[in-house]
């Protein structure tokens, strides 16, 4: 299911989708940190989230993660870093689970070093290492994972131009004693361009999955997407784009492509307040072989609310509604058409 991400508190950022494979909430209000001294704390929004499961019932789902970090100038361009936090997630199977019979919980630990470099407004860089250990209540045993990255940003132009490139590999040994290596780069590029009051984003990322010891199960994948902000006045932004999702699996010869064509409203009506609208159209298509597969078209309709609750806390609301227009062959289960998600967040 697509999950359309609402724009931030600024209606100033542009829209883009999310990835087609991924299934997040309609609304991410941006996150809180409070720091003193080299020390910080992040605490990012709790999201509450109900939606349909695969049998059309109600299900539950509650996320949250936190962030205690170490950030030391060593030099006037050098920063060392080390975070540690915990992601705990719970889904219940259905609404109301007071006894808990039907949720499933999982925890994860994350500790992160870091390395960042600062070269003025111009350059940033950063590099990292991130090890992260994950357990499912009800299962024995954990979920390892380490990650490797860096990522730099060029500003040529302030408020111009913005370029982006982030690349990262990562090592993740299941329960099932399973193994996968990803690797992840991405590209971006944000240009205001001249004469027109317009702002271009592209960007594009390759990910390339292995599972050693899981002969079939490789598979790679290409995203693409591009899209437009229009400043009408301070207050509402106009933006639209297309994004496209290609995915192959190279030992049952199956291909997989998403097309995601979407417009969005911005509106600020006041400094604490920033309600988003949006529609989009998703055409997906799967051979196998050269054989056709499946095909769908729906299109979603998202809207977006964040509030600023002073100076420490956030809120936000949001719903996602997808509407089938055609699917072939048909669906044995119906197609899960509403997501509702609230979030909450602080710092301290």
């Amino acid at each position: 299911m697509l999950g359309l991400r609402a724009a931030s508190a600024d209606p100033d950022v542009i829209a883009a989708p999310a990835p087609p494979a991924r299934e997040i909430p309609v609304l991410e209000s941006t996150q809180s940190t409070s720091s003193d001294g080299h020390f910080q704390l992040t605490i990012d929004p709790v999201i509450l989230q109900r939606a349909p499961g695969a049998t059309g019932g109600l299900a539950d789902s509650t996320d949250e993660h936190f962030d205690l970090g170490w950030h030391f100038p060593v030099l006037g361009i050098l920063t060392l870093g080390y975070d540690t936090g915990i992601n705990a997630f719970r889904q219940d199977q259905t609404i109301w689970d007071d006894e808990a019979a039907t949720s499933e919980v999982t925890t994860a630990l994350i500790n992160k070093g870091s390395l960042n470099i600062e070269m003025g407004p111009k350059l940033k860089w950063t590099a990292y290492v991130q090890g992260q250990r994950s357990m499912a209540g009800g299962q024995t045993g954990y979920t390892d994972a380490t990650k490797y990255g860096t990522e730099a940003a060029w500003t040529p132009v302030k408020d111009v131009t913005t370029v982006r490139v982030h690349a990262s590999t990562q090592a993740a040994y299941n329960l099932n004693r399973s193994v996968l290596d990803e690797n992840l780069y991405t590209t971006s590029l944000d240009q205001k361009l001249p004469y027109v009051p317009l702002t271009l984003h592209t960007a594009g990322s390759v990910t390339d999955d292995s599972t050693p010891f899981l002969s079939g199960s490789d598979k790679d994948s290409t995203i693409i997407d591009a899209s437009l902000l229009w400043k009408v006045v301070p207050s509402t932004s106009l933006s639209g784009g297309v994004q496209r999702q290609d995915t192959s699996i190279p030992a049952t010869i199956t291909l997989e492509n998403t097309n995601v064509y979407f417009t969005q409203v911005a509106l600020q009506p006041a400094k604490a307040w920033t309600f988003t609208m949006r529609a989009a159209h998703e055409q997906k298509a799967a051979t196998q072989a050269g054989q056709f597969l499946s095909d769908s078209s729906d299109v979603l309709f998202s809207f977006g609310l964040t509030w600023t609750l002073g100076e420490h806390f956030n809120a936000g609301a949001g719903l996602n509604y997808r509407v089938l227009q055609s699917q072939s062959p048909a669906s044995a289960q119906p197609t899960p058409p509403a997501t509702f998600s609230v979030s909450a967040g602080g710092n301290f």
